[in-house]
């Protein structure tokens, strides 16, 4: 019996020793959790008020731990104001580089315009810009990304998921000079408390500290919302090869808007390229291996150019580089307010009008402006080279424009699959998988190749 006793209370020992740790270590992480710097807004004119009865308190140059229910902030005349809600007639000017805090003690958060953000408010003016800055624990900060990047209703292996990414990119990014990390798709969605749910909250604790690690540092865990079936090399985006970003199978099928099309008139195409005058033939000139556009030769009125995939992107607003190209002509009606008009035969109204060509004029502005088509300005005054007009030389500009005549033009229609540059983790990927009752460190280890899942270290960075 004594044996057994003290075999007991040894087994009792050990038991007591491996609890007293796990809880020393998680209190540890407790203490020192990361804080993570978001920018969550850049604007000229800004509002900030408290949830409730709870004030807000603010600390800077002028004003030492003020309590107030609101402020405002507002820019003009490149000269940025702040007053208070309770006293809008007192007026402060702050000063480029000027920095002010705004805490709560409120767990409802503060609002910042339409949306509500717990931790810490830093309002920095920079060149008469006035940058909002969240400052706040990386889990509380990951509650709600998970609910900005994912819907909340998703299996809870998918949302874990993307906690445990997310919080692998976010303190990647730490170590900037005024903020980590952006609240945009730029980085990784941020919503603030509006986003936060009891699954998201749950997804991000079941996950806590928990980051990927290639080598024993910090990977960079990109995700995306759906590659369309195939995820893409990092090499074949962006210049960086990531052996653990290498293109692997994607289970994003279900997507409901996994395949998409959109559409560009000739005078859209005009505005977006005006350097060569729109574009008239789209040469792909080469594609990744997952058949996504890397290189493009875009032809115009006034010449051609080569662009990326990336940057056509880009600048057409396109969901990815997953697309191919294709001119169909349309039967377009263009008139005066809508309305079809017989050509007059008067002369005087067929006489041209005239235009002084001012600074900064470009001739599919001026084309646009007077409803005609630029090759019928170039026609009329016999432009030899349509990108060069000196500032005050007359162009005549036709009074009755064939343009607005019925006719058949050629429009852009781009299709297109998936969203996202298609590198790293699927969003729709990982959700089906999850549906299928794969677990969240498989789906991580499928998409992010011969990464390991550890808690946070420093020395990871």
């Amino acid at each position: 019996m004594v044996f057994k006793i003290i075999k007991n209370s040894h087994k009792f020992y050990l038991i007591g020793v491996i609890t007293f740790c796990v809880f020393q270590n998680h209190c540890v992480y407790a203490a020192k959790e990361p804080l993570i710097r978001v920018l969550i807004s850049k604007n000229k004119n800004l509002r900030i008020r408290s949830d409730g009865s709870i004030p807000l308190i603010i600390k800077g140059k002028g004003f030492s731990n003020k309590k107030i229910k609101g402020l405002t902030l507002k820019n003009s005349s490149n000269k940025t104001i702040i007053f208070f809600d309770k006293d809008k007639q007192k007026i402060y000017d702050l000063k480029n580089k000027a920095k002010i805090e705004v805490k709560s003690s409120d767990r409802r958060g503060i609002w910042v315009g339409q949306k509500r953000y717990s931790g810490k408010l830093n309002l920095l003016i920079v060149d008469s810009e006035i940058l909002v800055i969240n400052i706040l624990g990386i889990e509380k900060y990951l509650s709600c990304v998970v609910g900005s990047e994912m819907p909340a209703k998703w299996p809870l292996e998918a949302l874990k998921a993307q906690a445990i990414a997310s919080r692998t990119y976010a303190l990647k990014q730490r170590g900037n000079s005024i903020y980590d990390i952006d609240s945009t798709n730029k980085n990784q969605v941020y919503n603030g408390l509006e986003s936060k749910t009891p699954r998201t909250t749950r997804a991000v604790n079941n996950t806590r500290t928990l980051v990927l690690t290639h080598k024993n540092k910090l990977i960079n865990a990109l995700f995306h919302s759906s590659s369309g079936g195939m995820t893409e090399n990092s090499q074949d985006v962006w210049k960086n090869k990531y052996p653990y970003l290498s293109s692997v199978k994607d289970f994003d099928r279900t997507n409901p808007k996994l395949r998409w099309e959109k559409r560009f008139s000739n005078e859209q195409l005009q505005k977006l390229f005006p350097r060569i005058g729109g574009i008239k033939q789209i040469e792909i000139l080469n594609i990744t291996n997952t058949g996504r556009v890397k290189n493009v030769k875009i032809y115009g009125n006034y010449g051609s150019d080569q662009i990326s995939g990336v940057d056509i992107r880009k600048r057409m607003d396109l969901k990815s580089t997953l697309v191919r190209f294709k001119f169909i002509e349309d039967n377009i009606i263009e008139s005066d307010k809508d309305n079809f008009k017989i050509l007059s035969t008067n002369k005087i109204e067929d006489e041209p009008l005239t235009h002084i060509v001012k600074a900064g004029d470009n001739l599919i502005d001026i084309a646009y402006k007077y409803n005609v088509n630029v090759n019928e300005i170039v026609d009329l005054n016999s432009i030899k080279n349509p990108s060069l007009i000196n500032i005050n030389q007359k162009l005549l500009i036709p009074r009755n424009s064939s343009s607005k005549l019925s006719h058949l033009e050629k429009i852009l229609v781009v299709s297109g699959n998936g969203s996202g540059h298609g590198v790293g983790m699927s969003q729709w990927g990982a959700k089906n998988m999850a549906i299928r009752g794969e677990k969240a460190e498989r789906i991580l280890k499928h998409f992010y190749r011969g990464v390991k899942i550890k808690p946070f270290s420093k020395y990871f960075l």
